[in-house]
């Protein structure tokens, strides 16, 4: 009995963690403006805190009940406090409404909300675990309770993403998390009989209880209202708050003007809007295209451009938008501001635009794109050659495709330079003509034939006496001063050379956008150079390993060494495939915001199924090194099947059922090892404590170091097929010191 109530108490503490995960990973997501650096910071501090608390508890010589319900109690309040120091980071940092904060206020934010309590978790996980092995053999220990914590965190994957995010704000999400964590108690107290803290156990559940279900006693969306208050500097709630399928969405009202933000960016604010923006954007493409019965927007339509393109009399006009959430928003809050939305020639389509482009066979006389600086995979795929081909493939023949950029030629950093040069460069390849107009946003206008008329002021502004278009901000002056050759050519010059190609599997235009978003963080940090932060992080990666290496080679035990190794390699392999999975999933659906808990709920399962089977069979095993030595030809094999996947799904669309069962396969490999590990080094130790502590942590060191260079090395700087040839390459290494240390001397 105590043995199953304690699985059911690991089974809730993955399904609390993988929630807790999920739901600080969104806030921070806003924090950060929604750029994908930030998931490579939070998890690599999530792990290595988790790391941290292993390693300290291993050395915790009374592992009591008390301990653990002690830190359940502080971790379920760290999760509300964490979430209140969120959102009011600002206050504490002293930033401004929507202003980004710098590398050291992130990392700081991140260690003292998700560090502290996966710390604590840490903790927890060895405690629980010496509870645990008292009841069963110490061989079967370890991968159960890796097992029932996988399997905890595949239900919670599923349960956060259809249920908990739709129906609970954050704060009730907490609620749920924290009614759950007191239910694991009640477990652990089969094993106490101190009537004192059960007394004290079931009034803080009465509270949890009544304070969640009775409302006029609720205090989680009056949490929730007043913390979102205090973050955004408002005396009145946010008139809309949704986490959606593809990010977060807030609208503000604070006297009478109305803020639309995504992912803690502002999309556009009325009724005063940048009408010198959507004229820009609108009429410089429209007055140079020879036709415009049929334009296609994508990333722009809820911005306001449609009631400028509708005056140019369009047969139809097609908005791409992938949240069908911003779309109802927009018309239902801005509706009356831009009536023309109503447009029977309108047609919204709730798709992501590349995944629309590759299906669809319609053709359009212009394309408007909008997509903002490329600091993620998500943005960065708008500006590679793959796109810009198949854009040019659904232009008619005297098509116009128009992007814009932030940045002009009178105050533009050098990684922001290197932006535009890589745009330009990979717009020159793929498009016979690119013309260049310069202003605090660049637009670039790229002509499907080369022969069409010559870009220029007179012709634009003989266009616009023709068409005679009623404007604000475009006039005959504002054109030439837009196109004036003197500023265009000082830009070309600028951006010479020219040659850089950013593609879909060799995104290289993030690195210098990060550099950008860089100079960005570090407002206020004067002393950090750039270039010098970059440098010094490759110099501490670089020692750490270093330093890691020696300490594993001086070890008398080469054993024990190898067995390190091994998880070290898996714990950051196992990641770093992970995260390409993650980012080639968002390239190719267009958004991970709503499948991120799914396909890591996923990868647990597979870690569940893995640890438990190798668990319940391990008896049956005469060599488990010899079987180890398999295992890491198995998983050298996995990453050469994964490479062929990457290649493949740069030339056809691979259903999504492929990324569910990938991801199933990584967690089962990992998983598998766990138990196994445990199990060679066990057998010439009774140290339980030890090996569960000590390998555990080195897996979650490996998950953070893979982590962190995953996602600001790897991928920008080598691009996914290489990166996985790489990964390939570790995993051999891995292998080889398993067959010379484990394998020859095992048999």
């Amino acid at each position: 009995m105590h043995k199953h109530c304690l699985s059911f108490v690991f089974f809730l503490k993955g399904f609390v963690a993988l929630c807790a995960q999920t739901l600080l990973i969104r806030e921070l997501f806003v924090v950060s403006h929604g750029n994908e650096l930030s998931f490579g910071i939070i998890f690599c501090i999530w792990v290595i805190s988790g790391a941290v608390g292993c390693i300290i508890s291993g050395h915790i010589k009374k592992q009591t009940t008390y301990l653990f319900l002690t830190l359940l109690f502080f971790e379920v309040l760290w999760l509300f406090a964490g979430l209140i120091i969120i959102r009011v980071h600002q206050a504490i940092f002293g930033l401004n409404p929507g202003e980004i904060i710098n590398i050291p206020q992130m990392v700081c934010l991140v260690f003292i909300t998700a560090g502290i309590f996966n710390f604590l978790q840490g903790i927890r996980f060895v405690t629980g675990g010496i509870i645990l092995k008292k009841q069963i053999p110490d061989n079967k220990a370890a991968g159960l309770l890796y097992g029932w914590e996988g399997a905890g965190a595949l239900v919670a994957g599923l349960v956060f993403a259809f249920v908990l995010q739709r129906y609970t704000d954050p704060f009730q999400t907490a609620g749920i998390i924290m009614l759950l964590d007191f239910i694991s108690a009640a477990c652990v107290f089969s094993f106490d009989r101190n009537y004192f803290v059960r007394t004290a156990w079931l009034v803080l559940f009465g509270f949890i209880i009544l304070s969640f279900f009775y409302p006029s006693v609720s205090i989680y969306s009056t949490l929730n209202n007043k913390t979102l208050m205090k973050q955004w500097r408002t005396k009145n709630p946010p008139q809309y708050y949704v986490n959606t399928h593809y990010g977060n969405i807030t609208v503000l009202n604070d006297n009478g003007q109305m803020s639309f933000m995504v992912d803690g960016c502002l999309l556009f604010t009325l009724p005063h809007s940048d009408v010198e923006w959507i004229e820009d954007v609108s009429h410089f493409p429209l007055l140079y295209a020879k036709q415009t019965d049929n334009i296609l927007v994508i990333g722009a339509g809820t911005k306001g451009i449609i009631p400028e393109i509708l005056k140019y009399n369009p047969e139809g006009i097609d908005c791409v938008e992938i949240d069908p959430e911003l779309v109802k928003i927009t018309s239902e809050y801005a509706g009356s501001y831009f009536s023309e939305y109503r447009d029977k020639r309108i047609h919204f389509i709730i798709d992501d635009p590349v995944g629309f482009l590759r299906k669809s066979k319609k053709k359009w006389d212009v394309i408007l794109v909008d997509a903002g600086l490329p600091i993620s995979l998500k943005t960065a795929r708008f500006y590679t050659k793959e796109f810009y081909i198949v854009a040019k493939e659904h232009l008619n023949e005297d098509g116009i495709f128009y992007t814009v950029i932030e940045g002009s030629p009178d105050y533009m950093a050098r990684p922001l330079l290197d932006v535009h040069k890589i745009v330009y460069g990979t717009l020159n390849r793929v498009f016979p003509v690119v013309n260049i107009i310069c202003d605090y946003y660049t637009g670039y206008l790229a002509v499907n034939k080369r022969d069409a008329p010559v870009f220029s002021s007179d012709f634009l502004i003989h266009r616009f006496q023709q068409k005679n278009i009623a404007t604000k901000v475009i006039s005959e002056f504002y054109i030439r001063d837009k196109l004036d050759q003197e500023k265009t050519k000082k830009f070309t010059t600028m951006i010479m050379p020219f040659d850089a190609i950013n593609s879909l599997y060799r995104p290289i235009i993030i690195i210098p956008a990060l550099k950008h978003w860089f100079y960005l963080l570090t407002r206020g940090v004067r002393e950090i150079s750039i270039r010098y932060f970059f440098r010094a992080l490759f110099i501490v990666l670089i020692v750490m390993i270093l330093i890691g290496i020696i300490y594993l080679l001086k070890m008398r035990d080469k054993k024990t060494m190898a067995l390190q190794i091994t998880v070290l390699s898996t714990g950051m392999l196992s990641v770093a495939w992970e995260l390409v999975y993650l980012f080639v999933f968002q390239m190719g659906f267009g958004s991970i915001y709503f499948y991120l808990s799914v396909l890591t709920g996923l990868f647990m399962g597979g870690l569940t199924a893995g640890s438990i089977l190798c668990s319940f069979y391990l008896h049956r095993i005469k060599n488990p090194e010899c079987l180890l030595f398999i295992w890491q030809i198995a998983q050298a094999i996995f990453a050469i099947v994964s490479i062929v996947f990457i290649f493949l799904f740069s030339r056809v669309m691979i259903p999504m059922a492929f990324f569910f069962i990938l991801m199933i396969i990584l967690g089962f490999f990992s998983g598998w090892e766990f138990p196994l590990i445990n199990t060679i080094y066990l057998k010439n130790t009774s140290n339980f404590q030890k090996s569960i502590s000590g390998f555990y942590a080195v897996d979650l060191i490996g998950s953070g170091i893979g982590s962190i260079l995953t996602t600001i090395l790897f991928v920008p700087f080598f691009g996914l097929i290489t990166s996985g040839i790489l990964f390939f390459v570790i995993r051999v290494f891995a292998g080889l010191v398993v067959w010379k240390y484990i394998f020859i001397k095992g048999v």
